[in-house]
């Protein structure tokens, strides 16, 4: 009986952090997303949350490692209208070895510096695995139910995935994506560049979801940025 006690406990603990967290994403309801592109997906963290408020949008998920791809899909096996792609997506369609690090959202195709260690010391070990590389554009050919969210995190490859991605980027009408303030990965893009990015295809940045600081010195090292397009709904 206590077993089955403290399980109820984990659970329900479970759900309440979910809905704590998916309230960050409640401002976004003004826009009726129907489909939301959900690009480096891990097991499910962001999802979980965006379904909350979008119950009934097409939810496609992006993981390109096995072992967590399968993660993913359990943790969402009961969530309707989901869709999985055990692919990483990229400007190049291919085969790529990833970085599969030991804490997995730390995985990577670019090469983790030292920063990024010294910064997280139970996210350092890696090793490479061959992984399938697609694209957005190539995904869909066809045009896209919107209103559209993309959600990119994929640890200093956004750029590319918006770069392969260019007529899916067109139909939609916001993006959160992963942005660093101090390179973690090498050759990795800065909050600068994607600012750039998506400002110069007519969107606007309105702020952040939440942002991420050293343990060490608490300098902000990377965000959720929010980019809305310019002829969106602002009511």
């Amino acid at each position: 009986m206590r077993i089955l006690e403290y399980v109820k406990y984990k659970m329900n603990k479970k759900n309440y952090v979910l809905k704590r967290d998916a309230l960050r994403f409640t401002w976004l309801k003004k826009y009726q997303f129907q489909t939301i592109l959900d690009v480096g997906s891990n097991v499910g963290q962001f999802a979980e949350k965006i379904i909350l408020n979008f119950p009934n949008a097409e939810i496609h998920c992006f993981e390109p490692l096995p072992e967590v791809y399968e993660k993913l899909k359990y943790n969402l096996r009961n969530k309707s209208n989901t869709h999985f792609y055990n692919y990483a997506v990229g400007a190049t369609i291919g085969e790529a070895a990833m970085n599969s690090n030991e804490y997995s959202p730390s995985s990577s195709l670019l090469e983790m510096l030292d920063l990024h260690k010294s910064n997280f010391d139970f996210a350092i070990k890696s090793e490479p695995t061959k992984i399938q590389l697609r694209t957005l554009d190539g995904f869909f050919k066809d045009p896209v139910v919107g209103p559209i969210l993309l959600k990119v995190d994929v640890q200093g490859y956004e750029l590319s995935v918006l770069a392969g991605g260019d007529n899916v980027l067109k139909q939609c009408q916001a993006v959160i994506i992963e942005t660093c303030f101090h390179r973690l990965y090498k050759d990795q893009p800065l909050f600068e560049d994607i600012y750039a990015y998506l400002t110069s295809r007519g969107f606007r940045y309105v702020g952040n979801i939440e942002q991420y600081v050293s343990p060490d010195d608490s300098q902000i090292l990377f965000a959720d940025a929010v980019f809305i397009r310019n002829n969106a709904n602002r009511e």
